[in-house]
């Protein structure tokens, strides 16, 4: 080995171990801390409001000591950056919340500001999930928290960090995590990825968890890859649920799309539950729908019988007058 080598070798050990005591960050041994980062492009406006009911409610403080606050957006706000806030007891972390940077936040106790990079922050919240990942299904645990807050982080090294949880941890409830807030909040990149998860990942409840995550992305082929998955997927939950969320979507096509799938799929609860994902579409698309599938004589009985039940469960009024007329004697049934 020669000595330019060797140098070289030097310099990118330096630099791991530089990067390395970086991504720890210096953060207090009790009470809270707090850094401010950039945002992801498009990351929502995260806050807590004074009102949920109400769209004109004002920002009020979150008060991050108290039991869960619920904080979100309202509409289309975004920011470009936000605070990551930490509470340490003992030096170990006992809470951790990501906000848009201007929403005003209450503790019992000083917050301490301290200054990293985006790319730190997004090394230490790394460091988070992967100690916490085994708790991921725990109601409101750090494990997601951290989750959230990275995928709140601009930059490749987030993006990268859970595309690869996504795709390749061997935690099934850690690529569920990853795959929602891919979805949720990183844009079409986050989408993309989600979406290939959702057709190749080999637990099926992956890919029925990444069917609705899909539905809250920005992508703009959402419509056309939950029929995809529900013509193709082995897993006949998987294509049941492809087309309910499918009828949430409200796409265009849906009716003809699970129609079709009514009449060719060969499990009897896909079949079942895909004239119940007719049920969800809007009110008068979805009467219609349902309506069409009564009165369609190559159905089975059972399918048939379906539909009607859940017109009777509808309240609008094209639904209550079919079904006057069907107990009249005056529709085909």
């Amino acid at each position: 080995m020669n000595i330019q080598t060797i140098r070289s070798a030097a310099l990118c050990l330096a630099a791991l171990v530089t990067q390395a005591h970086a991504a720890e960050l210096t953060l207090p041994r009790d009470g809270w801390a707090s850094w401010q980062v950039d945002a992801v492009e498009g990351a929502p406006d995260w806050c807590c409001w004074s009102s949920w009911d109400d769209r004109g409610g004002s920002r009020e403080a979150c008060k991050l000591d108290g039991t869960r606050q619920g904080y979100g957006t309202r509409g289309d706000a975004t920011t470009d950056a936000v605070r990551v806030y930490a509470r340490l007891e003992g030096g170990k972390i006992n809470r951790l919340r990501v906000l848009s940077a201007s929403c005003p936040v209450e503790t019992a106790t000083p917050i301490r500001v301290i200054n990293t990079t985006t790319d730190d922050s997004a090394a230490w919240l790394v460091g988070m999930v992967k100690e916490e990942s085994k708790d991921l299904d725990a109601r409101n645990n750090l494990g997601e928290d951290a989750l959230a807050a990275l995928a709140m982080h601009r930059g490749q090294r987030a993006q990268d960090a859970l595309t690869t949880m996504a795709r390749g941890d061997a935690r099934a409830e850690t690529r569920k995590k990853a795959v929602f807030w891919l979805a949720m909040v990183r844009g079409i990149p986050g989408a993309d990825v989600a979406t290939s998860v959702m057709f190749n990942d080999k637990d099926a409840d992956v890919r029925k968890h990444g069917a609705f995550a899909i539905t809250q992305s920005k992508s703009p082929r959402i419509a056309m890859d939950l029929i995809r998955l529900g013509d193709t997927d082995k897993d006949s939950d998987v294509r049941a649920q492809a087309w309910f969320w499918l009828a949430h979507t409200g796409a265009a096509n849906s009716e003809e799309a699970i129609g079709a799938a009514i009449k060719k799929d060969q499990d009897d609860h896909v079949r079942e539950q895909a004239v119940f994902a007719l049920s969800q579409l809007p009110e008068e698309r979805s009467t219609r729908a349902l309506i069409k599938v009564a009165e369609d004589r190559s159905l089975s009985h059972e399918q048939r019988k379906r539909a009607v039940f859940w017109l009777a469960q509808s309240e609008a009024v094209g639904a209550q007058t079919y079904l006057e007329k069907v107990l009249a004697g005056n529709a085909t049934h």
